[in-house]
């Protein structure tokens, strides 16, 4: 996976833009690019992915937004910016960003998506989070109004504190039924033994999420819907700052093409 186009645009950022300096946070840039290389000021981010799918035929009032990510209010930033430049956004959120819809919700969101000339189109932005404080330290966030340190994400944590303990919740809990999934989820994609760190079972579940969202999307008519999907990891920076580290993007067309069609620059 190559990152140069999008090294040369963080550099220009952070030319331009006070407050994404490296040296402002020199230790939270160092703990980034090391785990996290490549990733992108989520507003540019995000700006990027509207415009590269604009020759596509995605515009705003012709496109609705999906997006699945944390329930957790800090990474409430990116719902705004997917708001900000495709205007309605349907709500696909769970714990840790697992998509948790099935067919029923995906029948809802797909329902409220605007038809023109015979084509419905939405863009789907699915990820879990991360936190790294100013000091680099992984999972912590410093959340306003609270002295002490909190996590994120906190629900891909407890998973990590349990593999670490040899003391699994292997039932499934009808008053905690999202972790139980995702605790599900995260156990039937690493070998018996294994003990991830919270960087490894954030970056396994992004892969789940994307399998999950492609599975889950190839139920679609593609005579009737074009439809992109953007993953990757939310990081949360000091001073607010949020970050994505970009994963899969690709769009799914009804001209014929055949299939995905990947976006050079993402994937």
């Amino acid at each position: 996976m190559s990152f140069n186009y999008f090294d040369q645009l963080r550099n220009e950022i952070f030319q331009a833009i006070d407050g994404y300096e490296p040296s402002s946070n020199p230790v939270f840039h160092e703990t980034l690019q090391t785990h996290f290389p490549g990733s992108l000021p989520m507003a540019d981010y995000i700006k990027k992915t509207y415009n590269a799918l604009n020759s596509y035929g995605f515009e705003k009032g012709k496109t609705i937004g999906m997006v699945a990510i944390c329930r957790d209010e800090i990474t409430d930033v990116l719902i705004d910016e997917v708001i900000k430049y495709w205007g309605k956004t349907f709500n696909c959120c769970s714990l840790a960003g697992f998509v948790m819809m099935g067919r029923t919700g995906l029948a809802a969101a797909t329902d409220h998506t605007p038809i023109i000339d015979g084509i419905r189109r939405f863009t789907f932005y699915a990820m879990p989070h991360i936190a790294i404080s100013k000091n680099g330290e992984i999972g912590k966030v410093y959340r306003e109004g609270i002295q002490k340190a909190s996590h994120a994400c906190g629900a891909l944590e407890g998973i990590v504190k349990e593999l670490q303990s040899g003391h699994l919740q292997l039932m499934t809990d009808m008053q905690d039924i999202e972790q139980s999934i995702i605790r599900q989820k995260i156990l039937s994609a690493i070998k018996y033994g294994d003990k991830p760190d919270l960087v490894e079972i954030t970056k396994l579940a992004s892969k789940i999420i994307s399998q999950d969202v492609d599975k889950l999307l190839t139920s679609l008519d593609n005579s009737i819907f074009n439809y992109a999907v953007m993953t990757g990891i939310q990081i949360h920076g000091p001073m607010d700052t949020h970050w994505i580290y970009p994963q899969d993007f690709y769009v799914v067309l009804s001209d014929n093409s055949g299939g995905k069609k990947h976006i050079n620059g993402f994937s």
